[in-house]
């Protein structure tokens, strides 16, 4: 390491500062006009050496963001679906890039991030592919501090992050699904409704059970496929990525023995006239017109697995209980499946203070 004296041809002196980092590569020589300048700068080097701060890193680290965010989509995304990953793509080119291509990595702040989100928002475009912008960011530059060791701070700050306005999903009274089960217990799609209702499966596992997923002797279903609707297929893994398991109570179990009885243990639970799974428009459709038919409110499919939670919060289940029927990793996605009613709040109500009050009257 040096400071050495330069003259310029005015007869000035200047100072420059050359340091080796911890391999013996040179960081980018600097000059100042002031010797003060010069040790300060010195020592920045020589603390940032001794944190592993490489000659390299810091070439990385001045790579432009569009070559960066080639390297990032190639080796940091190999757990994605093949779905996931074309949608992702379609939202850096189209919203990240334009803003961000002709910066360098390490001259991105967060009033560049600000600025990225600021146009999503201003061309319109929903709260959710905005939160989805914000992950994609955070996740990159994340990397870049984590798995590269190019950057020393995350410019996607938490400040930034686009707030979701929570809108709480249309579902089924009990009274209703009851309604509608037996409105749909004749008709060939009635299984589907059927096991949405009673064991909250998502309609993408529903529609691709097959005979032997269920087990009758422990009365369960067991869920080991579902249909990917983004990529046309089917996966052998629920959404969670694991197998799972939903329970089969007696009512259920008593319909699927009988609906199922003359089928080949690896055929679909309900199938096409010529074959094949049902596809989701037509279980869609389906569901819609019995609604109808039923006098009960018209929901979705995914909807019917919100009905299923307060048929069972009914009967008595906790939170955690509703985690393991919806198959959930974290309590805080199924909150959103807890449905806070006046009803449920009337029916609590009436019966607060009245066993007190019946002992001192006593």
């Amino acid at each position: 390491m040096a400071i050495n004296r330069k003259k310029t041809k005015n007869g000035e002196i200047h100072y420059i500062v050359r340091v080796r980092d911890s391999i013996g590569r040179w960081f980018p020589s600097k000059t100042f006009e002031q010797k003060t300048d010069a040790k300060r700068h010195e020592r920045t080097l020589l603390s940032q050496r001794d944190i592993g701060v490489s000659v390299s890193s810091i070439q990385q680290r001045n790579i432009p963001f569009e070559e960066y965010k080639a390297k990032w989509t190639i080796e940091c995304r190999s757990k994605m679906s093949e779905g996931w990953k074309k949608k992702q793509d379609q939202m850096i080119k189209d919203y990240i890039v334009p803003c961000l291509e002709k910066r360098k990595l390490s001259e991105i702040k967060s009033c560049d991030i600000e600025a990225v989100l600021v146009s999503v928002k201003k061309q319109g475009l929903g709260e959710q592919v905005q939160l989805h912008i914000y992950n994609i960011l955070h996740k990159m530059f994340d990397d870049a501090i984590n798995m590269y060791e190019i950057l020393p701070k995350n410019p996607v700050v938490k400040r930034l992050r686009p707030k979701i306005t929570q809108k709480e999903r249309t579902f089924l009274e009990p009274s209703e699904s009851q309604a509608l089960l037996n409105q749909s217990k004749s008709h060939s799609l009635g299984v589907l409704i059927w096991i949405q209702i009673y064991s909250g499966l998502r309609p993408g596992e529903t529609t691709v059970l097959r005979v032997k997923d269920l087990d009758f002797e422990r009365n369960q279903i067991l869920i080991r496929t579902s249909y990917n609707r983004s990529e046309r297929c089917i996966q052998d893994h629920t959404k969670q990525g694991d197998w799972g398991m939903a329970p089969m109570p007696p009512a259920l179990k008593n319909y699927l023995i009988e609906s199922t009885k003359d089928k080949n243990e690896d055929s679909f639970i309900v199938e096409k006239p010529s074959g094949g799974m049902v596809t989701y428009e037509s279980y869609n459709l389906t569901l819609k017109k019995l609604c109808h038919e039923a006098g009960v409110k018209i929901i979705t499919p995914h909807e019917l697995r919100h009905s299923s939670t307060e048929l069972y919060y009914e009967a008595g289940a906790s939170a955690e209980d509703i985690r393991r029927l919806l198959n959930h990793k974290s309590i805080s996605c199924t909150q959103k499946y807890i449905h806070r009613t006046d009803r449920r709040l009337s029916s609590i109500a009436e019966k607060v203070g009245c066993t007190n009050f019946e002992k001192s009257e006593g």
